[in-house]
């Protein structure tokens, strides 16, 4: 099965979607999928990054002289061309390759681009999507994001009625987050790690290192997390050697070790915040952008992180008043790691994976031919560590099992 995966990265879009992305990929490639990605530079070079992790990628021509994109969704001149032109150029670029499923993530393009593109190259659609503010015609449609009903948020936005995948339980992390160390909160805190996304447009890992040092007094180990994405990186390495115990840290792969590290996060929303419920850090989450805050406050109303009040007042002196509980109450960082953890597994990825690649999978009733499959599938090293009996499973006693269950009118194997 070979997958396209239409995706920009910016510093205005920020590296979440493509960050989104490619754990995607990573999970489609377990399956024996193959993905190809479709990738225009905007500002930031993703496709360099999409190299790096073995996937093909077609890179669009560069926009030209910057022109005013008129009508489409609100978010239309994230694209930096029309959408007419993008499809064109998409399909263009998946010529012959004959893709079972274009997959795209990017909130400058609506129904119209993703009809087109499903025309012209056969194909099915699934789109990646949590702002539900414009008409969308998919064949799957995917939502890490938290909401109460998100059928209800879709309510006439869906050109027909579509499968939908909906809340944490299929958030697209990274496959080391499933397996990657809890965070452990300690009391007193003795480090506090700051990851504002990839690209930091508003400049917040400032505020929030000031917040730190010159408002809370904080005195432990503080890490700043970020990408030469950024451009105020230089500044942020600059103002960091300012205070003993501070680094900053550039491009790192996946921030799971990140995460499990420190006592305290300072972040923003977007697909990190995912990551650190993972984590279970206990986390001062800050809006870097509108469409975080329904997120974030949901997320405050649960109980499963802390945010300043009010939620867009991000000075240094609204941030450290927000800090203050997480550093001083342990109570508080254990109920936060704990309920953030029940929220997310890190498993998102493979289960929208399985989803897309599921065309190849058949079910059919078991025969008792099957009966040397399925012993070898029950007597498997892994199937026992994870069984109530962890004893290996004799093949006669597995036969007369098979026999038993085969018999039964009311079991179907």
């Amino acid at each position: 099965m070979r997958i396209a995966i239409r995706v920009d990265a910016s510093p205005v879009m920020g590296l979440g979607h493509l960050q989104r992305c490619l754990a995607l990929a990573a999970a489609l490639r377990e399956t024996g999928a193959e993905c190809v990605f479709v990738t225009r530079d905007l500002g930031v070079n993703g496709a360099d990054r999409i190299a790096r992790a073995g996937h093909p990628v077609h890179r669009l021509p560069a926009p030209g002289t910057a022109e005013p994109i008129e009508g489409g969704p609100p978010h239309a001149a994230w694209a930096q061309v029309a959408w007419t032109v993008d499809a064109a150029q998409t399909c263009d670029g998946l010529a012959g390759m004959a893709v079972q499923w274009v997959v795209v993530d990017h909130y400058a393009f609506d129904a119209s681009w993703h009809r087109t593109v499903a025309a012209r190259l056969a194909t099915r659609v699934a789109v990646i999507d949590d702002l539900a503010d414009r008409p969308l015609d998919a064949a799957l449609l995917i939502d890490q994001n938290l909401h109460d009903d998100h059928q209800r948020k879709y309510s006439g936005l869906l050109a027909r009625p579509t499968p939908l995948l909906a809340g944490p339980r299929f958030a697209l992390l990274d496959a080391a987050y499933a397996a990657a160390p809890r965070c452990k909160p300690r009391h007193p805190v003795r480090s506090i790690g700051i990851f504002m996304g990839g690209t930091d447009a508003r400049d917040l890992s400032t505020s929030a290192l000031r917040a730190c040092r010159e408002e809370a007094g904080f005195h432990g180990d503080i890490e700043i997390v970020t990408t030469r994405a950024n451009p105020h990186h230089h500044a942020l390495i600059a103002l960091a050697a300012q205070w003993p115990r501070t680094r900053v840290s550039l491009d790192l792969p996946h921030l799971a070790k990140f995460f499990g590290a420190h006592d305290v996060q300072i972040g923003a929303g977007g697909g990190a915040m995912w990551e650190r419920c993972c984590i279970g850090a206990p986390t001062l989450a800050v809006v870097a952008a509108d469409n975080q805050r329904t997120v974030i406050d949901e997320l405050a109303r649960l109980g499963a992180v802390v945010t300043p009040d009010p939620a867009d007042d991000v000075s240094p002196a609204a941030l450290a008043r927000a800090l203050r509980p997480l550093l001083d109450d342990a109570g508080l960082r254990q109920r936060l790691s704990a309920t953030t953890q029940t929220l997310v597994d890190g498993l998102g990825a493979r289960r929208v994976a399985a989803w897309l690649t599921a065309t190849n999978l058949r079910v059919r009733p078991a025969t008792p031919a099957d009966s040397v499959t399925v012993h070898a599938w029950r007597d498997h090293p892994v199937t026992r560590r994870t069984s109530r009996q962890s004893a290996p499973i004799p093949f006669d006693e597995h036969a007369r099992w098979f026999a038993r269950v085969l018999a039964d009118p009311d079991r179907l194997l």
